[in-house]
């Protein structure tokens, strides 16, 4: 299989999974960072805008994903790749990729646990979701 397909399917699978409560999050827009004003998240403070982190790979493929912050505060995070298109990638980015965003969501950090089962794409997930982060972080 072509690369670009792969990513294509692994992105299929996630939505389906974790669309709902994606969507419910997400907002219509954003503003850019320099146009709003930061608010507070916990004790870190996130200038609002849309950051992509670094692209982490490791041997089950490349991992990145991109952080919507609205108001101060994480409302969505996106896989922009997970994985490969191997079947037993799609089948563990499947699970693992909703409820580390979940677990983002909740804890406004990417200062998170790995989730089980996942020894490759946990880190790597939440690597790039701590660049992108790092990013939005008002100095």
């Amino acid at each position: 299989m072509e690369r670009g397909q792969g990513m294509t399917t692994m992105q299929a699978v996630v939505w389906v999974g974790a669309s709902a409560s994606l969507l419910a999050a997400c907002s219509s827009g954003t503003a850019h960072p320099d146009t709003a004003e930061p608010v507070a998240a916990g004790d870190v403070v996130y200038n609002d805008g849309v950051y992509v982190g670094p692209r982490v790979e490791n041997i089950k493929g490349g991992y990145q994903a991109q952080v919507t912050i609205k108001d101060g505060v994480i409302t969505a995070v996106e896989p922009v790749e997970a994985g490969t298109s191997d079947p037993e990638s799609l089948r563990v980015n499947a699970f693992a990729v909703p409820t580390i965003v979940e677990r983002v969501l909740q804890a406004q950090s990417a200062d998170v646990e790995f989730v089980s089962g996942s020894s490759y794409t946990s880190p790597a997930f939440i690597e790039s979701i701590a660049g992108a982060l790092d990013e939005a972080t008002v100095a």
